[in-house]
Order: structure tokens, then C-alpha cells, then sequence
């Protein structure tokens, strides 16, 4: 039983980001939908905006999930008006409905050439294959838009709540476990390099860890919206002042790591890595333990601290932002 349980379970970085947790206001969140609005007089319609939307939501901090949804909505009004336009001159044709795709995707990239909603293509492509007819039996674009806009509406309003609801709940936990899993995977990367740096075949190493730059910065943004409406829950300046020098350590490990790939010999003392690593794991036990005694994180500070590294090197560089995330949290 126990080896059928730990062949299906999420792996511990999953976990960690509260996948569970997410796996649950997703469900939670589709039942009070379809509860809801699946015999709506006018939602009822289109049950597809509804949930997707919803889902597309979903975020563990609320206010994300507020951004998310204006998102959302500004998209689908941009596909729908473009594309109304378009058919209620045009009629829908071979030419109308890729068009109005197209002129979606090119006004989209004019307010940012990086990006193209997926959500305004795909109302682009409702209003052509999802039209409504009027009272006169006749196609409308009007009620059409308002059919995407009033059931894409109610799912984001749904998913607010259970965002709200969960964060409230569990916002605590879920932060210190996020920053449990960078320090945890900085340990770990450490522990690889010191294993491998003889050989040299560091290019998963080097994959692994240009991914967790992506992880640090979620988090840190995360800390800015979860302070906006709770200033005194946590020690949040602490959090990000660490996770601001764990950021830079990740990128002077990733130095190392170039530098061990492009030369015969690494530039790092492992006896000094495993320092560091040592420290790395005191700094992950004072987060994942709430009031926890910080004196032997004192203690390993105060030993790394008296290290003599020369200066103007990747290690200084480690040594230095290790020792920065520490103290941020004594």
C-alpha cells in the first residue's frame, strides 16, 4: 500500500507549492459553479466561459487572481468588439473569421509586442462560432459578447472568492513553504556540484538551477501582494531580504558551475561549499520552523563569517550573499 501511495503522490517541490491545496479550490471551485449557474436562464448557456475562466484564475494569493481576472476580461472585450465589428459588417465567411483572429493578434501585440492573450483569440473565435440569436431569431453580436462577458464574469468572481478563502487560511504556511523549496533546491544544487565537480558533466546542473531564478522571483513578487493586505503576519522584510541575497548567491553557483564547464578545473574549495551548504541548511530549518531557537543559525553565521576567501572570486561573491541571507533572518 505504502509503495502504491508513493508511486502516485505529487514529488516534494509539488507539494511544497501547495498542489493539493490547489487541486482542491479547483474542485471546490467547478462544484460551486456548476451548482450555481448550469440551470441560469443566461450563463447556463455557455458553461465553457464559466469554468475556464475560473480555472484560469485560480492563484494563490488573491490579489493575483483579481489582476488575472481584469486580464482576462480586458481580453475577451478587446477579441469580442473586434471581431463584432468585423461580422456585423461582413457577415461570418472564410475571410471574417481568420481576420478577426489576426486583427486581434495584431492589436494585442500593439500595446505588447511580447504578448498575445490567449483568452482575447480565443472570444475571437467564440464570436464566430458561438453567435446568439435575438428575440427576432436573428444573429446578434451584441448578446453574444454579453453571454462570453456575463459567464466569464461569474467564474473570475467564483475563483475570487475561493482565492480569497484559501489565502486567508493558508497564506501563512504556504509562503514559508515556498521558501523552504529555494533553499531546499540551493542545498541541493550545492551538494550535486560538490559530487560532480570532479567530472565535470555539470549541463543538467546548469539547466536545473537557471529555472530556480524563475521560482525566486514568484516569491518575492508574491510577498508584495500577500503584505498589502496583512502588513503584520509574517516577517515579511526578513523573507525577502533573504530570498534578495539567495537570489544573487543562485547566480554566483551558477558562475561556478560555467566556470567548472569551460575549464579543466573548478574555481570553488569544496571544503568552502559545504560550508556554505551548512549554513543553507540552518537558514531552511529557521523558516519551515515557526519561532524556532536561532542560535546555532548564529553559531554557523559566525563560523562562516571568520572564513578566509580571497576576495574579488565567484566564492567571495557566494560567500558574502550567504552570509547576507542569514543575517536577514537573525
Amino acid at each position: 500500500m505504502r509503495f502504491f501511495w508513493n508511486k502516485i503522490r505529487l514529488g516534494r517541490q509539488a507539494t511544497l507549492f501547495d498542489s493539493y491545496l490547489y487541486v482542491l479550490k479547483g474542485f471546490l471551485s467547478i462544484m460551486t459553479g456548476y451548482i450555481l449557474f448550469h440551470t441560469h436562464s443566461i450563463i447556463g448557456k455557455d458553461m465553457i466561459s464559466l469554468l475556464f475562466g475560473m480555472m484560469l484564475t485560480l492563484e494563490p494569493v488573491n490579489i493575483i487572481g483579481i489582476k488575472s481576472g481584469l486580464d482576462q476580461i480586458k481580453a475577451s472585450i478587446l477579441g469580442g468588439v473586434v471581431t463584432a465589428l468585423l461580422v456585423s459588417i461582413f457577415g461570418v465567411n472564410a475571410l471574417t473569421v481568420p481576420l478577426g483572429v489576426a486583427l486581434t493578434m495584431y492589436i494585442s501585440l500593439k500595446f505588447n509586442w511580447r504578448f498575445v492573450s490567449p483568452v482575447a483569440i480565443f472570444t475571437a473565435i467564440y464570436m464566430t462560432q458561438y453567435i446568439q440569436l435575438n428575440a427576432l431569431g436573428e444573429p446578434s453580436m451584441l448578446i453574444t459578447l454579453r453571454l462570453r462577458l456575463l459567464a466569464l464574469g461569474a467564474g473570475i468572481s467564483i475563483a475570487i472568492f475561493y482565492n480569497f478563502l484559501f489565502s486567508k487560511f493558508f497564506y501563512h504556511s504556504m509562503l514559508r513553504k515556498r521558501i523552504v523549496y529555494i533553499v531546499e533546491s540551493l542545498t541541493n544544487y550545492v551538494g550535486i556540484y560538490i559530487n560532480e565537480e570532479e567530472k565535470g558533466d555539470l549541463k543538467e546542473l546548469k539547466k536545473d538551477i537557471t529555472g530556480l531564478f524563475a521560482d525566486i522571483d514568484l516569491v518575492i513578487g508574491q510577498i508584495g501582494d500577500i503584505k498589502k493586505f496583512d502588513a503584520e503576519g509574517l516577517p515579511f522584510d526578513q523573507y525577502k531580504c533573504a530570498l534578495m541575497e539567495l537570489r544573487d548567491f543562485t547566480h554566483y553557483l551558477l558562475d561556478v558551475i560555467m566556470f567548472r564547464i569551460k575549464h579543466d578545473k573548478g574555481a570553488a574549495d569544496l571544503m568552502v561549499l559545504r560550508q556554505f551548504s551548512e549554513l543553507l541548511v540552518e537558514i531552511q530549518y529557521v523558516v519551515e520552523h515557526k519561532n524556532s531557537d536561532k542560535h546555532k543559525l548564529k553559531d554557523i553565521y559566525q563560523r562562516n563569517l571568520s572564513l578566509g576567501i580571497k576576495d574579488e572570486s565567484y566564492l567571495s561573491a557566494m560567500h558574502q550573499s550567504a552570509l547576507g541571507a542569514a543575517k536577514c533572518l537573525l
